[in-house]
């Protein structure tokens, strides 16, 4: 119950920045059309001509090939989460500082720090393919070690993109330097008690709901209530994006300015990292 308290404590403040200058909901906007983008080219070929990917993908037995196209997939789309997420955290903060930052002065502050971004991309992909890798090939009591090994490794690095991007640092240093500010503010035992996706979810539920009961009374009132509730989920993604964005800002202007910004305090920021 403290841990959905604390999220609603923190989308609340979230959301307040977010009224100040909505235009940071263009970003995960961006990312969502580059991101639909990316995965029509990669399986409209694959659909439409015969090759030995889609062979393999029928057998079930992936060749070479086939993994080396899945991870390029899965880079790219890391790669633009990982844009449009740097460019709306610093949004973010410019405004928590009192500025009103352009949309395309934050992606040409980002474009300047594309190669750091690449490099980035690429470890961050190759580690969250390894765990999710490593997730779905163990038991229980390896699924809950990798469990424990993801929400590790998001923590450590949740600083990364300000880091990267604003003190100009590279992805290694920029990981280092995440950790150690998270670790100086907090110590051994940060963890990250908070949970956007957690309350997100919650608020899914009546959706759900509400499309069986669509369904229960009709098939053709049943698609229509399911595509009212894939614009609801999209929508609900869209702010979620952006409120863990503009609190990665916040979060970052305090662990390395001590400087809380307004509408957020001391003890939501503490109380949501350990």
């Amino acid at each position: 119950m403290d841990r959905i308290r604390n999220t609603w404590s923190l989308m609340k403040s979230s959301f307040a920045v977010l009224k100040q200058e909505k235009k940071l909901l263009l970003f995960p906007l961006f990312s969502g059309v580059c991101t639909v983008i990316i995965l029509l080219s990669f399986f409209f070929p694959l659909l439409i001509f015969e090759s030995s990917w889609v062979d393999s993908l029928k057998t079930g037995i992936p060749d070479t090939a086939f993994y080396v196209l899945i991870f390029i997939f899965y880079f790219l789309n890391y790669f633009i989460m990982i844009f449009f997420n740097a460019a709306a955290v610093v949004s973010a903060i410019y405004v928590m500082q009192g500025g009103t930052p352009s949309i395309s002065q934050a992606l040409n502050m980002v474009m300047k720090r594309i190669g750091p971004l690449t490099g980035w991309a690429l470890i961050a992909a190759t580690v969250g393919l390894i765990i999710n890798t490593l997730e779905n090939q163990s038991d229980k009591f390896g699924s809950l070690f990798t469990g424990i090994l993801g929400l590790s490794w998001t923590v450590v690095s949740f600083l990364v993109l300000p880091i990267l991007v604003i003190e100009k640092k590279g992805p290694v240093d920029s990981l280092k330097e995440s950790a150690r500010m998270l670790k100086n503010s907090w110590g051994e035992q940060l963890l990250g008690h908070f949970s956007f996706g957690l309350f997100f979810f919650l608020l899914m539920i009546p959706g759900i709901v509400f499309v069986g009961f669509m369904f229960a009374t009709g098939e053709a009132i049943g698609f229509l209530a399911l595509g009212m509730f894939i614009l609801y989920t999209t929508c609900l993604a869209m702010i979620q994006w952006i409120l863990q964005s503009i609190y990665m800002g916040a979060v970052y202007m305090y662990v390395r300015d001590d400087r809380i910004p307004d509408n957020f305090s001391v003890s939501q920021i503490s109380r949501s990292m350990h």
